[in-house]
């Protein structure tokens, strides 16, 4: 006898789209990654501004450093004929210095720039280094947070104290500066300097 096969019954079709349990996973997901990325990118964008402000505070007290080299180790500079006499080192102390040059040789100390008398000094209230050509100061560097100024004489020796008499003034041939310069955030620059006073005849 034979039977007859039961009849095959069509599969349910699955309903299309998300449950609310599989949205609610998806979602949180999302939520996560958008979190963690966000807070890389706020990371990164941290460092790279502290990065851009340290290079920036460094290449400033570079600069400056580099333009109170050039003008100091010119103090004293008389090429003039006959010579006028020129007295190099004005004011020596250890947070300011004066000097003088006759560096175009016409017999009179200018103070029109490049200005021949200058005046460097730095303000531990205010932190910040100027220098003044003769006509007013004008800031430097404003993140100067340390400096200062050493003399000695022929021998190496120190010439203390400051601020220099006219007699010791006389006697200098080098002078030792160390500045130290900071942003707000970053880590301090300390750079230091032994200027040689090319016109100074000992």
């Amino acid at each position: 006898m034979m039977t007859t096969p039961a009849p095959i019954r069509p599969a349910k079709p699955r309903p299309s789209g998300f449950t609310l349990i599989e949205l609610m996973i998806v979602t949180a997901v999302l939520a996560l990654v958008a979190v963690a990325v966000s807070s890389i990118l706020m990371t990164s964008g941290r460092v790279e501004s502290r990065t851009v402000r340290r290079s920036r505070s460094q290449g400033d007290a570079r600069q400056t450093l580099f333009l109170l080299t050039t003008e100091i180790r010119q103090a004293g500079a008389d090429p003039s004929i006959p010579p006028i006499g020129v007295v190099g080192l004005v004011d020596a102390e250890s947070l300011k210095i004066h000097i003088r040059a006759d560096l175009n040789g016409n017999g009179i100390i200018e103070t029109a720039e490049p200005s021949e008398d200058v005046i460097f000094a730095w303000d531990s209230v205010g932190k910040v280094l100027t220098r003044d050509p003769g006509t007013g100061a004008a800031v430097l560097d404003s993140n100067v947070t340390a400096f200062s100024l050493t003399y000695f004489d022929n021998t190496g020796t120190q010439i203390d104290p400051t601020p220099l008499s006219v007699t010791d003034a006389a006697r200098v041939c080098s002078i030792g500066l160390t500045m130290t310069a900071v942003d707000k955030d970053s880590q301090p620059i300390t750079l230091t300097s032994r200027i040689a006073l090319r016109n100074i005849l000992q």
